[in-house]
């Protein structure tokens, strides 16, 4: 376990906002980023991962619902650039790669959990088993990378998004999601909120600073938003009126459960 400074605007005054789990969760007092502080060695991280079946299964029992995500993201991005070359990092059983490869896209995915992978091989999808930094891939390598509910589990994103970006396409996109620390649900649970705080979580982002650590890093942001007011995996039509209509409302105010953002390499 190690202190740090704020992964974001690099303060080191914060405010303690509560224990999660095994974990202590600090508020930057200078951007406001939740983030945990100590934070674990990498090296318990891997194993930690590799080993687990929790993501496998749920991306098993989802398969439709990252399929038609999937098929959004890629309606939205065709309309900037053609099909390329895309990584995945993070990308479990490869559910958004099956859906890049059928569009024409040619797909690389990074993925640490043994059960995943063994998935995601069976598809037919080129797959690494390593962490990023630790593969070297060859500077410039793709046209998009998309990070899907994988940065709010890396305890020090630094090192990470500049790899991100050496490899990258001048101007490429660059796709993240991650669970949303102000979404409404935030402010009724506060550190009980378990969809964003549980122990391999180790950065809570808010759009603003998302935006920031992205900025830092080099990249310019073209959209960004919230997702469902409910971690629902149905589409939106199977659903009531007033469901729908309070989803768009939570979406439109920025607090959805998800934060979704699109952005470019400068």
């Amino acid at each position: 376990m190690r202190e740090i400074f704020c992964h974001v605007c690099g303060n080191p005054r914060y405010k303690t906002f509560g224990k999660i789990g095994t974990y202590r969760t600090v508020i930057c007092r200078g951007c406001g980023l939740f983030y945990t502080n100590p934070i674990p060695e990498d090296v318990d991280l891997i194993t930690h991962v590799k080993g687990s079946c929790d993501y496998t299964n749920d991306q098993l029992n989802k398969v439709q619902f990252f399929r038609n995500r999937a098929s959004n993201l890629f309606d939205r991005v065709e309309a900037i650039i053609p099909p390329a070359r895309v990584l995945d990092i993070g990308c479990s059983i490869g559910t958004e790669l099956v859906v890049a490869k059928e569009r024409g896209w040619d797909c690389t995915g990074i993925e640490l959990s043994d059960s995943s992978v063994e998935i995601a091989k069976s598809q037919g999808l080129r797959i690494i088993q390593a962490e990023l930094e630790e593969v070297r891939l060859p500077g410039d390598s793709f046209d998009m990378i998309t990070v899907n509910h994988m940065l709010e589990h890396v305890s020090d994103p630094g090192p990470f998004l500049r790899e991100v970006r050496r490899i990258l396409q001048r101007k490429g996109l660059l796709f993240i999601s991650v669970p949303n620390v102000r979404a409404w649900q935030f402010f009724l649970r506060r550190q009980n909120y378990s969809w964003t705080f549980h122990d391999d979580h180790f950065i809570h982002f808010s759009t603003d600073t998302l935006a920031l650590l992205l900025q830092n890093y080099g990249f310019t942001i073209l959209e960004l938003s919230t997702s469902r007011w409910r971690d629902f995996h149905d589409g939106l039509e199977a659903h009531s009126f007033f469901f729908k209509t309070a989803n768009n409302f939570i979406e439109k105010l920025g607090f959805g459960i998800e934060i979704f953002c699109l952005a470019r390499r400068v």
